[in-house]
């Protein structure tokens, strides 16, 4: 496989899992039972996040910085919307000692419920957009000659 498709399949790679990563989210506001390991906070823990910041980072090299803090930002958005979420399932200062113990998510009021319902109705809009921007940038490196990658590090 040459550079070119090295870094697509990283893109589709990294477009899986932030999909899995927005599924795992809109389960725990549907009500199964979601750890709070499973859907990481922060930008740089998410296997998207983990690509963006290493391998993802080669797209530095290929497009305008702008196109890649677009991509940056939505992802950042999303967390911190997720953020939003997580407080709502698994603050501690609400939770019984049991479920501290467990690392269960705490049970939810129905108003938080909507609250969380509407926060996910952003994280997936948001996501949507995220989406958009990688099948461009997806879109991009496809038309360009395998050998201008090739010199790429």
């Amino acid at each position: 496989m040459g550079k070119k498709g090295e870094i697509l399949t990283k893109i589709r790679g990294a477009r899986r899992e932030h999909v899995a990563w927005v599924e795992r989210a809109k389960a725990l506001v549907n009500g199964l039972e979601i750890s709070k390991e499973q859907i990481p906070i922060k930008v740089t823990k998410c296997e998207f996040g983990k690509w963006f910041y290493c391998d993802g980072q080669i797209l530095l090299s290929i497009f305008k910085e702008e196109a890649v803090e677009k991509l940056e930002k939505k992802h950042k958005e999303l967390h911190t919307i997720y953020m939003k979420i997580f407080k709502i399932y698994f603050d501690k200062k609400e939770q019984s000692l049991w479920a501290k113990i467990f690392k269960r998510k705490r049970k939810i009021s129905a108003s938080d419920e909507q609250i969380a319902l509407e926060y996910l109705n952003d994280l997936e809009r948001i996501s949507l957009e995220l989406i958009s921007y990688l099948n461009i940038i997806e879109k991009k490196i496809s038309s360009i000659e395998e050998e201008k990658l090739s010199k790429l590090r």
